[in-house]
């Protein structure tokens, strides 16, 4: 969601400010990735998505959303024996999350748009993997900006169009999703200047540079308020 819808339905910014650095040492291939129950909400709490709510508030909205389906659809969290195991977040889960905490109305994502993420998810994860490994490359290649003696802007990587539109807080379109290379999004951020359009393609390159960039560095999270809830996640 843009800073323009954000700003349409009030949303307020957390003081932690989204990552805006991302390092170009990121490995080539898409690492496996696999977090516990509190790294995730660490993750997404450095991304910027927990806002302004206490950390018992976004874990508790995250745990609601799993039980919605968001992100391990109606997966059993159980050993063969019958016992509860924890879950592990995969790269396409945490970008899954990513993606409907960006899309929240009046704070809480719609049960429509959520029912629509997971009819689509499938062709999300591949948007999701190919996102990555084409930031720099093919249709994500970068293209050079030129502004009258000002410094070149570089406008890089594959983009998300979920096609989607609200009114007075309902959905009343989404999909198919489609992805975008830069050249494809540029001209998209262009025409929407004329149409004032308030859901604008988002940066799915960018989202998943500064995903893996977290979760390679993310903490051995055990004890602690989100440790102690971790331990009860496995549901």
């Amino acid at each position: 969601m843009t800073a323009r819808t954000n700003a349409r339905h009030g949303f307020r910014n957390s003081s932690r400010r989204p990552h805006q650095r991302v390092t170009h040492r990121l490995p080539k291939k898409l690492p496996l990735i696999r977090l516990r129950h509190g790294q995730a909400i660490w993750l997404l709490t450095e991304l910027g998505y927990r806002g302004a709510a206490s950390k018992d508030t976004f874990y508790e909205y995250i745990k609601s959303l799993r039980k919605l389906g968001i992100p391990f659809g109606r997966a059993k969290f159980v050993t063969k024996h019958g016992g509860r195991r924890l879950a592990g977040y995969s790269y396409c889960h945490l970008m899954e999350l990513a993606i409907a905490l960006s899309l929240r109305v009046y704070h809480v994502v719609p049960d429509s748009v959520l029912r629509e993420i997971i009819r689509y998810r499938s062709r999300l994860y591949r948007f999701y993997r190919k996102a990555y490994k084409q930031r720099r490359s093919g249709p994500g290649a970068p293209i050079a900006i030129i502004r009258h003696r000002q410094k070149p802007v570089e406008f890089r990587g594959l983009f998300l169009d979920l096609n989607i539109d609200f009114s007075g807080g309902d959905l009343v379109h989404f999909g198919p999703p489609r992805l975008l290379s830069s050249a494809e999004a540029l001209r998209g951020f262009s025409a929407s200047i004329v149409s004032a359009s308030p859901f604008l393609p988002t940066s799915l390159s960018l989202l998943s540079e500064r995903l893996i960039t977290l979760a390679l560095r993310v903490p051995d999270i055990h004890s602690g308020p989100l440790g102690r809830l971790e331990a009860n996640a496995g549901g």
